[in-house]
């Protein structure tokens, strides 16, 4: 098991794709409304959504959320070319290794594939535009909700045995006074609460607490409990807002805790 992994996204400049539905933006996939998606259009294998990032910028994680009908047919290949080389990823532009789509085996409850892409040990340079491809289509279409890009945090010290893993229920239920059960059905999503309790000073300064200053309440992250390969990573990612407080106590001379609480946005 790795340590887990906290990426905050990226904003992009601008998005475009090489093949789109009627009514499905590429520019979706920067918003965090999972019922926003962008859509091909079908009847080609392979398809490409290219971000422009607007300057060159250092990334070595890609979270993509809510894919539905993504399968074990399904591929992925990440390119990235430099404001220099221009968006036409010319040669000499870096080319990554074209590896399986989803990021484990086992599916999440709600049908709609994870991707997870972790840069390798030759990683692309600082790089404006990022080229995603995704192959084994068959002639159905490619879907993401969300893409996330960003540099991971890796704190030193793991999270530690404690975790805790549940749903926020959205619908309610109660009782009529004649005791006839009245259901409202919602939407049920995904929870975790884990504790880094060995935190450096170093990297609650450097990492932590800008973090939280910047996202706050309401802006989502990406958290990869374990990264490491296996059938289950699709349900190790969670994707949303941190709730509750926020902040980090002292916990010794040298060291810090951080609780952190994610409600997962892509059920």
């Amino acid at each position: 098991m790795s340590n887990s992994i906290v990426v905050k996204p990226l904003a992009f400049a601008s998005v475009s794709a090489s093949s789109t539905a009627a009514g499905y933006d590429p520019a979706y996939i920067g918003n965090d409304y999972m019922g926003v998606v962008w859509k091909s259009a079908t009847g080609a294998a392979s398809r490409t959504i290219t971000v422009d990032m607007g300057q060159n910028v250092s990334i070595d994680t890609a979270v993509l959320i809510g894919c539905t009908g993504a399968d074990a047919n399904w591929t992925l290949k990440v390119e990235a070319a430099t404001s220099a080389q221009g968006p036409t990823f010319p040669a000499g532009s870096w080319v990554g290794a074209t590896l399986p789509f989803l990021a484990g085996s086992e599916m999440p409850v709600s049908g709609r594939g994870r991707a997870l892409w972790l840069a390798p040990a030759s990683p692309p340079p600082a790089a404006r535009y990022w080229r995603f491809t995704i192959g084994g289509l068959g002639t159905g279409a490619a879907t993401i909700a969300r893409l996330v890009l960003g540099r991971r945090i890796q704190l030193d010290k793991n999270v530690v045995y404690g975790a805790g893993f549940g749903v926020r229920d959205l619908g309610a239920v109660d009782f009529s006074r004649r005791g006839v059960l009245l259901r409202q059905r919602g939407k049920k999503l995904r929870t975790i609460n884990v504790t880094y309790p060995a935190a450096t000073r170093a990297e609650v300064e450097s990492y932590v607490h800008p973090l939280l200053e910047e996202l706050g309440n309401t802006e989502p992250l990406a958290f990869i409990l374990d990264p490491d390969a296996d059938a289950q990573r699709q349900n190790r990612i969670w994707f949303g807002p941190m709730i509750g407080d926020l902040g980090t106590v002292w916990a010794n001379p040298t060291g810090y805790e951080w609780r952190a609480n994610i409600v997962d946005l892509g059920a």
